[in-house]
C-alpha cells in the first residue's frame, strides 16, 4: 500500500510526534491509497471515515465498476460473503451489496479499522486503486508519555479465531512496530498468527506463526516449533489471529 497523510495546519501545531518514521498529530486527517490487485488481496480500512465506516463510504458503491467483486469478512465462526451490486447493474439495490451466495439484498458492511477482510476483486476492470479518507482511530486519551492517545483492539478470547488488522495506518514487524507484544510473563505463547499466503491473486494456506516466549525471536513455526523470525504485517494487511491466552486480550497501539 503507498501511504500519504494530509496533515492540516492547525492539527500539525497542535502536538506532533514520530513513531516508526511516520509523523503524527492529534486529529490528523488525510487519504490511505491501496492498489487492489486482482482476485483475493487481504484489505482494512485504516481512517475512520467522517461519514460513518460503511462500506458505501469506503469503496465505489454506485458506478457499477465493482459490481461482481466480493468482501468476505469473518463472522465468527467463518466468512460473510457480500458482494458489490450497485443499483447500475443490480436494479433496485439500495445498499449496493447483495448476499454472494444468495443475491439477496443486504445491508452495507460496517468495517472499522482494525478490522480485517479479504477482497476478491472479480469485477473484471482490473486494478484499481482505492483511496480511504478520514482520520486516524484513537480510543483512548493520551497518558504518560502519549501525545495523542492510544487505540485498543480487544481480541476476543472466546472466540476461536478473530480476523484483525492494525488500527493505524502502519506495517512493520507484529510486535516491534504494531504492538501486539507478549508480556514478561509470557501470556500469549501458544496463541497463533494465521497470516495468509496470497500468490497470484488465490490464497495458498496461511503461515502460522506461533508466540514462544522462550524462542530467540518470540515466535516460533507453529507446525514444527522452529524459532523463525517476527512476522511482518505491511499497511493494510490482515490476518487470522488465535488467542490462546483464555481471556480477552487488549491489543494497545499508542503514540
Amino acid at each position: 500500500m503507498r501511504k500519504t497523510l494530509l496533515i492540516a495546519a492547525a492539527a500539525l501545531a497542535a502536538s506532533v510526534i514520530s513513531s516508526e518514521a511516520q509523523v503524527y498529530s492529534q486529529n490528523i486527517v488525510g487519504y490511505v491509497n491501496q492498489i487492489v490487485p486482482n482476485n483475493f488481496s487481504t484489505i482494512n480500512n485504516p481512517l475512520d471515515n467522517p461519514n460513518g465506516n460503511s462500506a458505501t463510504n469506503l469503496f465505489d458503491t454506485t458506478s457499477g465498476n465493482n459490481d461482481g467483486s466480493i468482501l468476505f469478512y469473518w463472522n465468527g465462526t467463518g466468512f460473510t460473503q457480500v458482494e458489490f451490486a450497485s443499483g447500475t447493474v443490480y436494479a433496485g439495490q439500495p445498499s449496493g451489496f447483495v448476499n454472494a451466495l444468495t443475491l439477496a439484498p443486504v445491508a452495507a458492511p460496517v468495517l472499522n479499522p482494525g478490522t480485517g477482510y479479504f477482497f476478491n476483486n472479480s469485477s473484471g476492470n482490473g486494478v484499481f486503486t482505492n483511496t480511504f479518507v478520514g482520520t486516524v482511530h484513537v480510543d483512548g486519551a493520551p497518558t504518560g508519555t502519549q501525545t495523542v492517545g492510544s487505540t485498543t483492539n480487544v481480541l476476543n478470547g472466546a472466540a476461536q479465531f478473530v480476523f484483525i488488522a492494525s488500527k493505524l495506518p502502519i506495517g512493520g514487524g507484529i510486535a516491534s512496530s504494531l504492538g501486539l507484544t507478549n508480556d514478561l510473563a509470557g501470556d500469549l505463547d501458544g496463541s497463533i498468527l494465521y497470516i495468509p499466503n496470497i500468490v497470484s491473486g488465490q490464497v495458498h494456506g496461511y503461515a502460522e506463526i506461533e508466540y514462544s516466549s522462550g524462542a530467540p525471536s518470540g515466535f516460533v513455526n507453529a507446525l514444527t516449533l522452529a524459532n523463525v523470525a517476527e512476522p511482518t504485517i505491511p499497511v493494510g494487511g490482515a490476518f487470522l489471529f488465535n488467542n490462546a491466552v483464555g481471556a480477552n486480550w487488549n491489543w494497545v497501539q499508542s503514540y
